[in-house]
């Protein structure tokens, strides 16, 4: 058994899918025979917040736009900062403020505790008294995960928000909007790629016409960049991206604790700048 919520458009042809899930994967796939595009939300779980949100996902259908919103499903769960306590099987265990977010519901995770340590799934959150997890890092999850299978007709565009949900693209896409918290993107080919995250990487196949990502924590790596105008930041994290003699205009690659690798870059304006790192 699971809950699932399933749509399918009503206009043919590509569209433009704004999607806004918290937790969980988003899987897209490019499909050229494709005729409407197809979205399912599901989870394992048949019942609790994961199962709740889930069956109370909006879908609103204006032409050939389709917005997908599903809900928050940490509402009222293992979230928020000022969490001083985790259960186990020893009772509680006192540790530091700190947050925790679980990516589901908890049932069938592994929690244990040795002496001052507690792991979570095989992840350990606290290491001698001490909370070692970084404010926002998703444990847990199991049967309690959000999945978005999504289907797109040739020529489409894709916006995500998400908190702590990874994303991946099997295909061509005309625009990619990405925006996260904690979470990671990887894509095919795109002609506009709009990327920013705060605890992720992003790793794109190919982009033809411009591109502007940036992250907090993760690597940037353009595989193929045909573009006009492009613009990569890191804070921590490296940068990577081969030029095509396609491409053309200015490219800016930034990083504060990272290396810059470029290739294929003679003919462009290229800037580049690092503070702990190397260019080559």
């Amino acid at each position: 058994m699971t809950s699932e919520q399933i749509h399918i458009m009503n206009t043919a042809g590509a569209i433009e899918l704004d999607l806004s899930v918290s937790n969980g994967a988003v899987n897209v796939t490019v499909d050229p025979k494709a005729v409407y595009a197809r979205v399912r939300v599901h989870t394992a779980a048949t019942e609790g917040a994961v199962a709740d949100a889930v069956n109370d996902t909006k879908f609103t259908e204006r032409g050939d736009k389709l917005s997908v919103s599903v809900p928050d499903d940490l509402v009222g769960g293992i979230n928020g900062t000022g969490i001083t306590q985790i259960f186990n099987s020893g009772g509680r265990y006192g540790s530091s403020s700190y947050s925790v977010v679980n990516t589901g519901s908890m049932t069938g995770s592994v929690v244990a505790n040795s002496g001052r340590d507690v792991w979570v799934d095989g992840r350990q959150i606290v290491k001698d008294g001490t909370v070692i997890a970084a404010q926002g890092t998703a444990v847990g999850g199991g049967a309690g995960t959000i999945t978005v299978d999504v289907i797109l007709p040739a020529g489409s565009s894709l916006a995500v928000s998400t908190k702590n949900a990874e994303t991946t693209v099997r295909g061509d896409l005309e625009t990619i909007r990405f925006d996260a918290r904690n979470g990671s993107l990887q894509a095919g080919g795109v002609k506009v790629l709009e990327a920013e995250t705060h605890n992720g990487s992003v790793l794109v196949d190919s982009v033809d016409t411009e591109l502007e990502a940036s992250t907090h924590n993760g690597s940037i790596t353009i595989g193929a960049y045909n573009g006009r105008r492009g613009s990569a930041r890191t804070h921590n994290g490296d940068v990577t991206i081969s030029a095509t003699p396609t491409s053309s205009g200015r490219l800016a690659a930034r990083t504060h604790n990272g290396n810059i690798r470029v290739r294929g870059a003679g003919h462009l304006d290229l800037k580049t700048s690092t503070h702990n790192g190397r260019v080559w």
